[in-house]
């Protein structure tokens, strides 16, 4: 069994943009996902404060626990998550020029990745990825050609399960499983992986659950 199965026999590098954290629902799957040994995930320092600015906006009734959100995301990586460096010339000027300036940092920070990978021993056999729903932004042609996929989360989530049903399955019951305050039912999952574009993730969960 490959460790991660979007990359047999390598490493699958995720760079986690501030759109996908800020979900609660979402983000408890993707580090369930992460601690079940599926990817390894990453962000930057710029992403943490745009996280932190935006909370209070995404999460009213939540304002001053965006704080602790974040150290949660920062311990579940046992804080081995910030890519430091992308703001050197060498990968900023690589970064293809229509992505906006706000935005720059994701690409230069995979090209960080990219080049850590070129030093192994067999380059192919990892993958770097964006996971972003804000793929607009992100020049999504062009930054592939640099070595980069940029892919949207429910899309996301969704390679995984293709590649490894059952392992997706389980890292996602553990989601489940962990919401007691308040409770949260498989229904509710099961939407909430539909809403952010994860509908055969959400239509395998379901049939998971319902078999003896």
């Amino acid at each position: 069994m490959d460790r991660h199965p979007l990359s047999p026999g390598g490493n699958t590098l995720v760079i986690l943009d501030t759109c996908v954290l800020l979900p609660s629902r979402l983000s408890d799957v993707l580090f369930d996902l992460m601690l079940h040994g599926l990817y390894f995930a990453y962000w930057t320092a710029d992403v943490e404060a745009e996280f932190l600015r935006n909370w209070p906006q995404v999460h009213p009734n939540a304002s001053k626990s965006g704080d602790k959100r974040l150290k949660a995301f920062q311990r579940a990586t046992s804080n081995g998550h910030l890519i430091t460096g992308y703001d050197d010339t060498a990968f900023m000027s690589r970064v293809p020029a229509r992505v906006p300036e706000n935005d720059r940092h994701l690409i230069a920070a995979a090209l960080v990745m990219v080049n850590g990978i070129d030093e192994e021993d067999n380059p192919a056999l990892h993958k770097v990825v964006i996971v972003s729903d804000n793929t607009k932004h992100l020049a999504v042609a062009d930054t592939r050609k640099l070595g980069v996929e940029v892919i949207k989360a429910g899309a996301f989530l969704d390679s995984l399960f293709d590649a490894a049903p059952a392992r997706t399955c389980q890292a996602i019951a553990k989601s489940l499983n962990d919401l007691k305050k308040p409770p949260y039912t498989l229904a509710e999952l099961v939407a909430a992986l539909r809403l952010h574009g994860a509908k055969a993730t959400a239509e395998g969960l379901k049939q998971a659950a319902t078999q003896p």
